[in-house]
């Protein structure tokens, strides 16, 4: 009886030393003083080739050498990224998955389209602010302006097809564009990288879309641009009107950032918010590269992140009603 006594004491101590954190470890069974110490999964919510996804491989390029560990990116490009979210979210949080987002997370929660936000994983930073998005269309286009296509709408109702994915931030600009008296055929066409082909094939009529993917397009006649989605004019195109200035209220700008599930060791997060300021604010071939997507190097800390993403959310909840009745 003794020695069980004994042996049961020794198993209590034991496991209370695990439970305190000995040796370091969180619940999530990760340590920060050996963190990274395999590779880590970097899952971005939207498609290959759109603003995401090049920021996000980009970024890991230099974070992989700066951190010894491989950043492996997975794309899970669905459903305006709500699926990559959901997954992340219940991952085991040891700092090894790792989710690229931006404004569309709050844009789904605010439509309900999801039954979480941004708030149910943990914010690490934002890594990158993509280039100006812009609303455009063929260069042979009969519009010239947003109330050029709104009117032209109204007597073609249904004719001309926007681009715009439930739940995603385009969601956002239908249904300002309905508001706003435009009588469009919104169809989903996937991440950003899936609707230039859209466009130059004719099988839609108006896409959103930073302004840096169509440069090659602008300079041949292809395209041609007539708005920013930018809360105000863009200093490289300072002739071209916002969304609002246009008539149409709304107005965003992506912010690409990592999100970790939440429960994962703040030191963790730390080190990588950290990590990634020192590519931004010293790396030369970093800058340089992003310099050829139109942006300049951009970091928001942790807790700056949280708090625009809060921000953010409060703005679109203000029009949820909105955006759940254009579902």
């Amino acid at each position: 009886m003794k020695k069980l006594v004994l042996i049961l004491t020794v198993f209590i101590l034991s496991a209370s030393f695990v439970m305190a954190g000995g040796g370091g470890q969180q619940a999530g069974g990760a340590s920060a003083a050996n963190w990274p110490n395999q590779p880590i999964n970097l899952v971005v919510a939207f498609g290959a080739g759109g603003n995401s996804d090049y920021n996000a491989r980009t970024m890991a390029k230099y974070l992989t050498p700066d951190l010894g560990q491989p950043f492996v990116v997975t794309n899970v490009g669905a459903a305006g990224g709500t699926v990559a979210a959901a997954q992340v979210k219940d991952t085991r949080p040891d700092g090894y998955t790792v989710l690229v987002h931006q404004l569309s997370i709050n844009v789904a929660t605010a439509a309900g389209v999801i039954d979480f936000s941004y708030a149910d994983l943990a914010p690490v930073c934002v890594f990158a602010k993509a280039a100006d998005e812009v609303i455009a269309v063929r260069a042979d286009a009969p519009w010239n302006t947003i109330q050029d296509l709104i009117q032209d709408s109204r007597r073609n109702p249904g004719r001309f097809r926007l681009t715009a994915n439930t739940g995603a931030s385009t969601q956002w600009i239908a249904i300002a564009m309905q508001n706003a008296g435009a009588q469009l055929n919104v169809v989903s066409s996937g991440g950003s990288g899936e609707r230039i082909p859209l466009l130059l094939g004719n099988h839609v009529d108006v896409i959103p879309i930073q302004v840096n993917m169509i440069e090659d397009y602008l300079k041949t006649n292809q395209f041609k641009i007539l708005a920013t989605v930018s809360a105000e004019r863009s200093p490289s195109m300072p002739n071209v009107p916002t969304l609002r200035e246009s008539g149409v209220d709304c107005a965003y700008s992506y912010y690409n950032t990592f999100f970790v599930p939440k429960g994962t060791d703040p030191a963790i997060i730390a080190k990588l918010s950290q990590a990634v300021k020192k590519v931004v604010e010293t790396n030369r071939d970093y800058a340089s590269d992003v310099a050829s997507y139109g942006q300049t190097p951009f970091w928001m800390d942790t807790q700056p992140t949280a708090d625009h993403f809060a921000k953010e959310l409060r703005d679109l909840m203000a029009i949820s009603s909105i955006l759940r009745g254009g579902r």
